[in-house]
């Protein structure tokens, strides 16, 4: 099955909103604090902030996305912990999204996809070497062109994988390139006619490609103007919550036919104000966070109907 139709299946019977795991110390309530200088508790620290994630919203939402470079700002402590969540997630039966925005030449690409998406690497002598870093999606930056695209959509395909290709960011900056304009249109438009192109290639059943893209929920204007122009594209929505996009944008984006579309929300579902709150109490601000999300896409949805 290919990824597109394990996530559609995830989300029927769960929800669209995807959970981030982004560690941030700065803002973990006090008990995840790892002792200075102490190496194992700080990967254990990590590890256990993505557990505590995870075990309070798994049979809410059909997949975690982990941001790499939170894990990867402590070097091997951190990508230790990451392959642990990786897999502690996978054991809780719901899809791993990386958000490591890769993209190189195409030979250093190929081995971006292999690490990630295929899970291996063949030797010339025959050994084959496997990694503990293999996740069902990643996000992939498009900016050196197709030849570093194309080992990524090879292996998303031959694997049953996924990916998501940058076209329209979340973030402030994103006018500096993606707005603009050659002969009539803009970058983004450009880079969603490219996902479409790639994403006929490898549709399911659900008519949805494992070939999809990442279209910021902050800008109502033009999202749904992008979704046209890829209409069998899974769409990665970021935006909601702390970095000021709202469900009912979102739906502006989208309107009611969201069935190819997740909503990863990080910081406004997995940190709270009050840094002193025992464990218990976490992990139910964690799953209230979750529900409600999930409670207003629904009453948004019904309500425009």
């Amino acid at each position: 099955m290919n990824f597109a139709d394990r996530l559609i299946e995830k989300i029927t019977n769960t929800s669209h909103i995807v959970v981030g795991i982004d560690p941030n110390f700065n803002l973990m309530p006090t008990f995840l604090i790892p002792e200075p200088d102490n190496s194992i508790a700080i990967t254990n620290a990590l590890f256990n902030f993505s557990k505590i994630v995870i075990d309070s919203s798994y049979d809410l939402i059909p997949a975690v996305k982990f941001q790499s470079a939170y894990f990867e700002q402590f070097g091997t402590l951190g990508i230790t912990a990451l392959s642990k969540s990786i897999e502690y997630a996978k054991n809780k039966n719901i899809l791993v999204i990386l958000d490591a925005k890769r993209g190189d030449i195409g030979s250093t690409s190929l081995a971006y996809a292999k690490a990630y998406l295929e899970g291996k690497t063949t030797l010339k002598n025959g050994l084959t070497i496997t990694s503990d870093m293999t996740v069902d999606c990643m996000t992939i930056n498009p900016f050196l062109g197709e030849d570093s695209l194309q080992p990524f959509v090879e292996s998303a395909i031959n694997f049953n994988k996924g990916i998501f290709i940058l076209v329209k960011t979340s973030n402030p900056g994103f006018k500096l390139i993606q707005d603009r304009v050659f002969d009539g249109k803009n970058i983004s438009q450009y880079l969603a006619e490219l996902v479409n192109n790639y994403s006929k290639d490898s549709l399911g059943k659900n008519g949805y490609s494992s070939i999809g893209a990442v279209v910021g929920a902050t800008f109502p204007s033009e999202g749904n103007n992008l979704r046209k122009l890829m209409p069998n594209a899974i769409i990665l929505a970021p935006g909601v919550g702390s970095q000021g996009g709202t469900i009912e944008n979102f739906l502006i984006n989208f309107g009611r036919e969201i069935k190819g579309v997740i909503i990863p929300i990080s910081r406004a579902i997995t940190y709270t104000s009050d840094l002193t709150i025992s464990l218990e109490k976490y992990q139910t601000i964690i799953r209230k966070n979750v529900e409600n999300f999930v409670s207003n896409l629904e009453q948004m949805k019904n309500a425009e109907k």
